[in-house]
This record gives C-alpha cells, sequence and structure tokens, in this order.
C-alpha cells in the first residue's frame, strides 16, 4: 500500500468518525428536548382574547406539569366535556405526539393548538368565600373573618380588563360583573379570565375540580414584548 493511500485512507476514515459524532449528537439533542417538551414543558397557544391584556390572541406559552396551585397562577384547564380515551388510545397520542414534537396528537382532537384545552387565572381556592363586584372578585380565605380583593391575596401581579366598550362584550357572559358570595368546596378552584368581558370561565362553569387542572403557565415566549414569566 502507498503511503499516500494510507494517507488518504486515515483522512477518509477520521472524516467518517466526525460525521458520524455530529449525527448522533444532533439525534441525542432532538431526542432529548422532544423528552423534555414531552414530559415537562410543551407549548400552547392561546387563541382568543379571554387573557388580555397579560396575554393576547396567538400568545404563545410553555405550561409545565401541574405542581402546587396558588393564588394568581396562569393554569390550563381541560375541556369541560372530554371524551375518556382507553389505554391503547393514549398510548398511540403519546407515540405519534413524541415523533411529531407535540404538533399532533390524532385521537379526539387533542393537538398542542386545541381549542378544547384554555388558560385561566386561579382567583378562589378550596375553603374561600367568594363574591364579585364590577368585575372584581372579593376573597375571605378560610379562617379570616375579613374580605380582601382578589389583587391583594394574590402571589402574582396581573392587571385585568374590565372595558364597557360593547363592541368588546361576549354576549354568551351577559352582565357577570357581579356575583352572589358563594364557598369553594375541597379541590374546587375559581378560575377567571383576565379579560373579564371577554371568555368563558368560572362565572359560567361554577367551581373548577382540580383534576381537571391539566399544567401550570410557565413563561410566555410570543410575541416578544410580553416575553416573561407567568
Amino acid at each position: 500500500m502507498s503511503r499516500s493511500y494510507r494517507f488518504s485512507y486515515i483522512a477518509l476514515r477520521e472524516l467518517r468518525h466526525k460525521i458520524l459524532v455530529v449525527i448522533a449528537t444532533v439525534f441525542l439533542v432532538l431526542i432529548l428536548s422532544n423528552l423534555v417538551f414531552t414530559f415537562l414543558l410543551r407549548p400552547v397557544m392561546i387563541k382568543s382574547t379571554s387573557m388580555y391584556p397579560t396575554s393576547v390572541k396567538n400568545s404563545m406559552i410553555l405550561v409545565s406539569p401541574l405542581g402546587s396551585i396558588n393564588r394568581g397562577d396562569t393554569v390550563l384547564v381541560a375541556p369541560k366535556e372530554k371524551e375518556e380515551l382507553n389505554l391503547f388510545q393514549k398510548l398511540i397520542n403519546q407515540v405519534v405526539s413524541f415523533f411529531t414534537f407535540q404538533q399532533y396528537v390524532p385521537i379526539s382532537d387533542k393537538n398542542m393548538f386545541s381549542k378544547t384545552q384554555t388558560l385561566r387565572r386561579v382567583i378562589g381556592i378550596p375553603g374561600d368565600t367568594i363574591y364579585m363586584k364590577d368585575y372584581v372578585m372579593y376573597i375571605k380565605p378560610a379562617g379570616s373573618q375579613h374580605f380582601l380583593t382578589e389583587f391583594e391575596l394574590s402571589e402574582k401581579d396581573y392587571d385585568i380588563n374590565i372595558s364597557s366598550d360593547s363592541r368588546n362584550w361576549d354576549n354568551s357572559l351577559g352582565v357577570l360583573g357581579t356575583m352572589e358570595e358563594t364557598v369553594l368546596e375541597k379541590d374546587e378552584f375559581f378560575l377567571l379570565c383576565d379579560n373579564r368581558v371577554q371568555g368563558i370561565d368560572s362565572r359560567i362553569w361554577g367551581g373548577v375540580q382540580k383534576k381537571d387542572l391539566v399544567a401550570k403557565a410557565l413563561l410566555q415566549y410570543f410575541p416578544f414584548n410580553l416575553f416573561g414569566l407567568m
């Protein structure tokens, strides 16, 4: 074997090795990132103005598994009437979701942009006595003697929209800026839109059970001017 041929063979072998290393690295990164987005984080698109001014239509939010639930948290709510999938259907959804990077889930229209899941803010927690006046919730926590506004008790800062412009009204809400006093039961949460004159929430649903809360919003990453933790 000539010396030049031996050198070219060694160079070719090293090149193949580098290519394989690059391919393996890219593949590993894709697998790890996909696992993160499958089991730890996933993106959700807000398809309405129900969370304005915190979020706008087509905002992109990263959500994570639920964990603890505190006043002021923004949570992803399961549809009130959802089809129960069997184990085989859930497995198919998981596999397809994994290989499409959560862009598509084939069964029961549960893709990540589905309108059947909605983001709402946690206002009342189990044991609270609550009522609403002029679109602001007043809360008396369990064991307390006094009512405070939702903003005084919330662990997070947020603003609400209570515009009375008739063009912004959602007729399905009627005039639910006022609500009679009620007590939240065990594992029952009261959820509201930040845009109090747009969207459906616990004023229509009533209290929402913890089992119907799917995930918690962590980060808004689009649009860029609203980028930040939630």
